[in-house]
């Protein structure tokens, strides 16, 4: 949806971009014209602006009418490279999208690296402070020989998929020596670990899982540098942290090291996430007649973009995806919107698909096998 979103948005940014040159190139030039021809440049400027977005979805003049043909010419030309831009918009906002998921990986196994360089710190730490009075202060290093930094540290797999990627703390050395110092030693959920009073409520776990649910997943330094280098952090922390406390709580319950799987299905799951992005696309002057069609005196464009590509993301599952259940695309589609549109977006996006689906299933563009067939009776 978000990739659809920027896609869009970036489609209308082109178009006026092509508008602009248009109205430029017809523009009367006080150097070269004589401003008694001013009110002709200004009606060629008008007529190129009209035919370009009167012929945007064919991609050519079909009826210049009394255009000059430099006139139709110059629109020719501005629809030709129209479309070559947004077709190369399209393929850079779809690797983009791809690549995302890579990207959360990587967050993924970077995390996990985290505990085995807390522990380098520690024992920096440790090497310049004097034996007696840590001692005396009953400080302690708790990630020093944890058992759960060693399994990290011993798991071949974890620093193959490292070395990968190319995933490392190395340049973050300063931002974990803050963090030890001034969001994990004195966190009150985790004060206990190194020598304090542990209170009632503190929990048993060890301080690998505890550093990750009770620290690293909520505290602000740590969620604004993710944030900064993770464009989408804000929806993937959920997922991370699934992924990272499963892995910690397989090796505490002496299962080994095993990484997380980010889907269940693999690489079907991202072919399919390409082909929804690409069909969207592929298929968007039909889904933007269906939507105008249900939306009575509303214009299209009057209707807020991130509802559009919801309702276009929907539409394209119900069409393209025989086994999933039309009940569950209409659910999924209600649901982002309510992450992401307006307050009443949920019902314009419930009423909308729900009169499309029915309209498309007795028309045959939608069909429904399997799963997504017997689910829907």
């Amino acid at each position: 949806m978000q990739a659809l979103y920027g896609h869009f948005t970036a489609v209308e940014s082109i178009k006026e971009v092509k508008r602009n040159e248009l109205e430029e190139m017809h523009a009367l030039d006080p150097a070269k014209h004589d401003f008694a021809d001013k009110a002709l440049f200004e009606a060629r400027k008008k007529q190129a602006v009209q035919l370009f977005n009167r012929n945007i979805l064919a991609g050519k003049v079909e009826d210049p009418g009394d255009a000059e043909q430099e006139v139709v010419d110059n629109v020719n030309e501005a629809l030709t490279d129209y479309e070559n831009q947004i077709h190369k918009e399209a393929r850079v906002r779809k690797n983009d999208m791809m690549k995302e998921a890579e990207r959360l990986q990587d967050t993924y196994i970077k995390l996990l690296l985290l505990p085995m360089e807390i522990e380098q710190r520690e024992k920096l730490d440790s090497e310049k402070e004097d034996k007696a009075y840590i001692a005396k202060e009953k400080k302690r290093y708790p990630f020093i020989g944890n058992e759960l930094v060693k399994q990290l540290k011993e798991s071949e797999l974890l620093q193959k998929e490292a070395a990968r990627s190319s995933i490392s703390w190395d340049n973050d050395q300063q931002e974990i020596k803050s963090w030890y110092r001034d969001q994990i030693r004195t966190v009150d959920a985790l004060k206990h670990f190194f020598g304090g009073p542990k209170p009632d409520d503190a929990p048993d776990n060890d301080i690998v899982l505890e550093l990750f649910k009770r620290v690293v997943f909520k505290n602000e330094a740590i969620a604004s540098y993710l944030e900064t280098n993770h464009l989408h952090w804000v929806e993937n922390q959920p997922i991370v942290k699934s992924m990272v406390v499963k892995t910690i709580k397989s090796l505490q319950d002496g299962e080994g090291f095993e990484l997380a799987e980010l889907t269940k299905n693999g690489e079907d799951d991202f072919k399919f996430l390409e082909r929804l992005f690409m069909d969207v696309i592929n298929q968007n002057e039909f889904l933007e007649e269906a939507i105008q069609s249900k939306t009575m005196n509303w214009d299209v464009d009057r209707i807020a973009l991130t509802d559009r590509v919801i309702l276009k993301l929907a539409l394209v599952e119900m069409m393209n995806s025989p086994s999933i259940p039309i009940k569950v695309t209409i659910n999924e589609a209600i649901e982002i919107s309510k992450m992401y549109s307006t307050p009443k977006s949920k019902q314009f996006v419930n009423g909308v698909l729900d009169v499309l689906s029915n309209e498309l299933t007795s028309s045959g563009k939608i069909r429904k096998s399997g799963r997504g067939l017997i689910d829907n009776k």
